[in-house]
């Protein structure tokens, strides 16, 4: 008979022989996946998670040398694929866009940010709540809103022109880039304001810590780590209570927006145009089942701060960076800028005019193209499928390679890598593009509402500031690109800046 030893000495080997399998034995001989090229593993743990945080853009080099369905090696090895095969990305984002969910093994953070509002949301519950929102993102919508764009944008440029009057030439402008958008997600969100440029807000600072606080590779390990094990998150160091706490901020300070909003409504005062209380007044008109509940619109709040906030900053620094690193190309366009508006002490450009801008709108596409807000989307399929020649069993995570599709040299050219607007101005390279291989938004019923938004906001504050100054590299200073969620400059984008004269 076994005594308890024996039982705990087998319990042990079980164990044992249990992780060889998952580690070892399951990803590479077993699993459909390992017939699928590509990288060798960095570590057992991690899989090749290290090159992903620390190699800028590797996928693409990955899609480059082993074709455009590649395998890669996730948290504990675990087998995922990146695709940048245009009929792939057409059934993924068209054809059967909701067989492809969100990844669960990423969403326990994201879910704590942002609630189950439109971008997290997946199904029945996606499809209701984005035909509920369409209405909010109307062309005439926007339009209303460029007044506050300018606004805001006049407050960044006196901002930046106090720091020069005061002696500062060399500047870090990731603060106040995130800070500027932060502001107008504020006002055309939810009529808050945030104020954020010029003084201190609990809500901004939760969401600097969340987005740009220190240690990022470590933040996205432990991200990572909590959708395995789930205690990872309750580990009383700082990292977590941080986390935690600028959660709770969150969810706070968007419950008494909303509970602010539905007391305006009750005494027939909710006549402002911001997002929320368009929402509201919608919903209002719906039938019961098509109807959102009070708690999706308030996950609603929360997806706008980091939707209409993150992903403008960091477009807008991408575009500094760059027009910086090509003086040429920064001339020219404020050429184009200085000759739509002459006098920079009235900027006031309309949604129409803005639009207009030829070179401009070069400008800000291949910013997108060189730099996505998001450089992988990741996907799960809900059931067993055949990509190109392979198996993907269900559950397995897809990387949609957006870099990849964006740097191929195939739809690109020779000069893929390159910065160069005018590319855009060449019907033989344009015909080439469609709404399958350039998706800086992606692209059908999961592409990004609010692209129209994002992008005239975009050009408003890009053109504000390079209609009133130069940008010039600082010798010597460096940053690194971040690789994981939204792409920006790390830990921050440092330039000389000067006045435009005249």
């Amino acid at each position: 008979m076994l005594n308890l030893s024996s039982l705990v000495g087998f319990f042990v080997l079980g164990v044992i022989g249990w992780v060889i399998y998952k580690l070892f034995i399951w990803p590479f001989y077993v699993s459909p996946l390992g017939k699928v090229p590509g990288p060798p593993p960095d570590s057992i743990l991690l899989g090749n998670f290290k090159s992903l945080l620390t190699e800028e853009d590797i996928h693409v080099e990955w899609v480059q040398k082993y074709g455009n369905i590649v395998k890669f090696n996730g948290v504990f090895n675990r087998p995922a694929i990146f695709v940048a095969d245009t009929k792939i990305i057409q059934d993924m984002t068209l054809n059967h866009v909701y067989d492809y969910i969100k990844p669960p093994n990423f969403l326990a953070d994201a879910i704590l940010i942002a609630g189950r509002g439109l971008v997290l949301a997946e199904g029945e519950e996606h499809k209701r709540q984005r035909k509920m929102m369409n209405p909010a993102f109307t062309h005439n919508n926007i339009k209303e809103m460029v007044p506050t764009f300018i606004r805001v944008a006049f407050t960044l440029k006196e901002l930046l022109e106090d720091k020069l009057n005061q002696g500062e030439s060399n500047i870090n402008l990731t603060p106040f880039i995130s800070k500027a958008t932060l502001d107008v997600i504020g006002l055309v969100g939810f009529n808050y304001e945030f104020n954020s440029i010029t003084t201190s807000n609990e809500l901004a600072e939760a969401y600097n810590f969340l987005f740009n606080g220190p240690n990022p590779a470590l933040r996205f390990v432990i991200s990572i780590l909590s959708n395995y094990i789930p205690f990872f998150r309750d580990i009383p160091i700082a990292m977590n209570k941080n986390f935690k706490n600028a959660c709770a901020i969150i969810r706070r300070v968007s419950k008494k927006l909303m509970e602010e909003k539905y007391n305006e409504a009750k005494n027939g005062e909710l006549k402002s145009n911001d997002l929320l209380s368009l929402l509201i007044n919608i919903n209002k008109t719906l039938p019961v089942e098509e109807k959102m509940t009070d708690e999706e619109l308030q996950y609603q709040i929360m997806t706008f701060l980091i939707a209409g906030h993150e992903t403008t900053s960091a477009s807008t620094l991408w575009a500094l960076h760059l027009l910086a690193q090509h003086p040429h190309e920064q001339d020219l366009l404020r050429e184009e800028l200085v000759k739509a508006f002459p006098d920079k002490s009235n900027f006031n450009p309309t949604y129409d005019e803005i639009n207009s801008l030829e070179y401009l709108n070069c400008t800000v596409k291949e910013i997108l193209r060189i730099h996505s807000p998001a450089s992988i989307v990741g996907r799960a399929n809900v059931k067993d499928v055949v990509l190109g020649e392979y198996l993907i069993p269900k559950n397995t995570t897809i990387m949609m390679a957006i870099s990849a599709l964006h740097k191929s040299p195939e739809i690109w050219g020779p000069t893929a890598n390159d910065f160069d607007p005018k590319r855009w101005l060449d019907p033989s390279l344009t015909k080439n593009v469609t709404n399958l291989n350039y998706i800086p938004f992606l692209a059908g019923t999961r592409s990004c509402i609010g692209n129209k938004l994002a992008l005239t906001e975009f050009k408003i504050l890009l053109s504000m500031l390079i209609r009133n100054f130069v940008f010039q590299p600082i010798e010597g200073f460096k940053f690194n690109k971040r690789t994981i969620g939204v792409s920006k400059p790390s830990p921050y984008l440092g330039l000389i800046v000067s006045k435009v004269e005249g």
